[in-house]
């Protein structure tokens, strides 16, 4: 009788190390220079998020009842830090029910946003990682 593995099997959508380094590659070498040469500086590579804020748009995703996530590339404004440099915008969906289409949530219309919203006039979006460069913490590997 064989023996069952235990082992929790990987996602589906996991691509590897091999596959991973090569994409990155692909960016550095098609677009990353390009993009820095046009800005004049050195333009994002990796944006880093912690665990916590991971966890906690989950937790937001379960409360506007999202189904998805769809990651906007976007760009910092002149008066912010980090002017110029490319951001990620995360944005829930969720199913249309007529269309079967993804549409966004715009979490500003639920109900109870109001009465959420510590500081509402201040734009917030969920965007707070940490963008390399100009921000690479030390140690960070980002892959060749």
């Amino acid at each position: 009788m064989l023996k069952q593995d235990a082992a929790r099997p990987l996602p589906y959508f996991y691509v590897g190390t091999t596959i991973t380094n090569q994409r990155v590659s692909r960016f550095s070498t098609n677009k990353h220079a390009l993009l820095s040469e046009q800005l004049g500086k050195p333009e994002t590579k990796a944006v880093w998020y912690t665990k916590e804020h991971i966890a906690l748009l989950l937790q937001e995703m379960d409360h506007a009842n999202a189904d998805g996530l769809r990651i906007y590339l976007g760009e910092y404004g002149e008066s912010e830090n980090y002017s110029g440099q490319l951001c990620l915008l995360m944005v829930m969906t969720k199913e249309e029910q007529e269309t079967g289409a993804q549409s966004d949530i715009t979490i500003e219309d639920a109900p109870d946003f109001q009465a959420r919203s510590v500081n509402n006039k201040k734009p917030r979006d969920f965007n707070v990682g940490s963008p390399c460069p100009p921000i690479c913490t030390l140690g960070m590997a980002y892959p060749k």
